[in-house]
């Protein structure tokens, strides 16, 4: 029975226990830190793996997105905030319904954002790409559509 009482103890502590660092869950670092590890090279989404770029390509797509991803750590620090103000209005005393709208607004307008940079960002790397190149990631596309 006190062995029952000590796991069932243990339980939280290990559900909230971070996991280790280096797994398919980028080690609990933002999005936006999965793509450039510790080489500090920026590297090439999945979806253009198969479309055989040149050099020039691969360069001229690694300097857009790191243009864009460093703009988007700025944002993450923001969305991390407004995140932690919501919370803390939440578990206050002085919890306001207006107030708490206010910052969702927020939120939805940032994440609406980000999207529309994300579109913009996979734009400009789809006008970078041959005629060839667009149509072979169109079908790849296609078949994920389904």
């Amino acid at each position: 029975m006190k062995k029952l009482v000590l796991v069932l103890g243990l339980l939280p502590l290990t559900a909230m226990a971070e996991p280790p660092h280096g797994g398919h869950h980028g080690g609990g670092k933002p999005p936006m830190h999965r793509f450039g590890e510790a080489d500090g090279e920026q590297h090439l989404p999945r979806f253009l793996k198969n479309l055989d770029l040149s050099e020039k390509q691969e360069a001229d797509i690694k300097n857009l997105m790191k243009t864009r991803i460093g703009d988007g750590q700025a944002r993450f620090k923001d969305e991390h905030a407004l995140r932690a103000e919501l919370h803390a209005l939440s578990f206050s005393a002085d919890y306001n319904e207006e107030q708490a709208k206010a910052l969702l607004e927020k939120s939805a307008a940032m994440h609406q954002q980000m999207a529309l940079e994300k579109s913009k960002l996979d734009h400009e790397v789809f006008m970078l790409l041959t005629a060839a190149q667009q149509e072979k990631l169109q079908a790849e596309i296609g078949k994920f559509e389904h």
